[in-house]
């Protein structure tokens, strides 16, 4: 019998240096509460840092809600939160979502 390979594998939320984090791993439903969790006990009291997402093998909408409610945190705490290197399918969601210039830090046009 063949062995269902599936589902993604869990992320884990690590600390690089003291102002540089990286997330390893599916950013999906079923791990984004564990990254919170294992995010909120290391993330640092700086003004500014840095996660980078370059290790991340698959998301979902709930790994982009996750990216929204970091930096929502990190504005909470006067932190400026910069993500590093976020995947395609992450882009694609977020252009979706019309969050796509959170990710980046672009400015879309006005609107009038």
């Amino acid at each position: 019998m063949l062995e269902d390979n599936t589902q993604p594998p869990g992320a884990t939320f690590t600390r690089r240096d003291t102002r540089s984090y990286g997330v390893q791993g599916a950013m999906t439903f079923e791990s984004v509460t564990d990254l919170w969790r294992q995010s909120v006990e290391i993330f640092p009291d700086e003004a500014a840092f840095q996660i980078d997402l370059t290790q991340v093998t698959h998301t979902d909408s709930a790994g982009l809600a996750l990216l929204v409610e970091w930096l929502r945190e990190g504005a909470r705490r006067g932190a400026r939160i910069e993500l590093l290197n976020p995947p395609a399918q992450m882009l694609v969601l977020a252009g979706a979502a019309n969050v796509e210039h959170v990710l980046t830090g672009e400015r879309g046009p006005a609107k009038s």
